[in-house]
């Protein structure tokens, strides 16, 4: 949810509610439609499997309201290096609800591109493996570091390609987890727009109550 907030850089609105004067103020603007990645996990209890369920529908409802202001014709995923079919089976392993959106996306004319270098989102992917069995305070420091460069490295390179593929007028959806959402920097000519919708506070209060001991993510 959440009212209206505008700076030079971004723009997050009630989505659905966009008026007339701003759908003609952003037509001609560079979009990104930014989508927090949520993945199912093996044996989720039927709670939060709703939950999950819910917030795609609501997902894709508010896309389609979004797309007033510009179709998307572009569409980036974290973790995708690859193209074609292959983009498709990654994607599909990750999160089959996530693949129905993006394949509806493409059928309406939109084309799904790498988003991530795959040299670097290798190394990336290592280093957080390493850190996740370290035990050793200076060796997590040590990795932390590596770990932290490379996150810089992705990300820059995660910017360079929005900005080289996005046209002026065009609209990009953008899917990446929530935790990434604080690395990313759009570029300054890409106004970034956030998807939100009700069930994300259901999710938060559900890891609020996993967190607490009240809830589990698993059966």
């Amino acid at each position: 949810g959440g009212g209206l907030f505008f700076d030079r850089r971004y723009f997050m609105t009630a989505l659905g509610k966009i008026g007339k004067p701003e759908v003609a103020y952003y037509k001609n603007k560079k979009k990104i439609y930014f989508v927090r990645n949520l993945y199912l996990p093996k044996n989720a209890t039927d709670k939060y499997k709703s939950i999950y369920y819910r917030y795609w529908d609501e997902v894709e409802e508010h896309l389609a309201k979004l797309e007033a202001a510009g179709k998307i014709s572009k569409i980036f995923c974290e973790s995708i290096y690859m193209t074609g079919e292959e983009s498709m089976r990654v994607l599909s392993s990750m999160n089959v609800r996530l693949e129905q959106i993006v394949k509806q996306k493409i059928d309406a004319g939109g084309k799904f591109l790498p988003l991530e270098s795959r040299e670097i989102f290798g190394i990336y992917i290592d280093w957080y493996n390493c850190l996740a069995v370290v035990r050793i305070p200076r060796v997590y420091e040590t990795i932390h570091k590596f770990l932290d460069e490379t996150i810089k490295e992705r990300f820059e390179h995660i910017k360079s390609v929005l900005k080289e593929n996005i046209a002026d007028g065009e609209a990009a959806l953008l899917v990446m987890r929530d935790e990434d959402r604080g690395f990313l920097e759009a570029p300054d000519d890409i106004e970034l727009f956030f998807a939100t919708p009700p069930a994300y506070d259901d999710l938060l209060q559900f890891i609020r109550d996993r967190d607490s001991g009240k809830e589990a993510w698993r059966a």
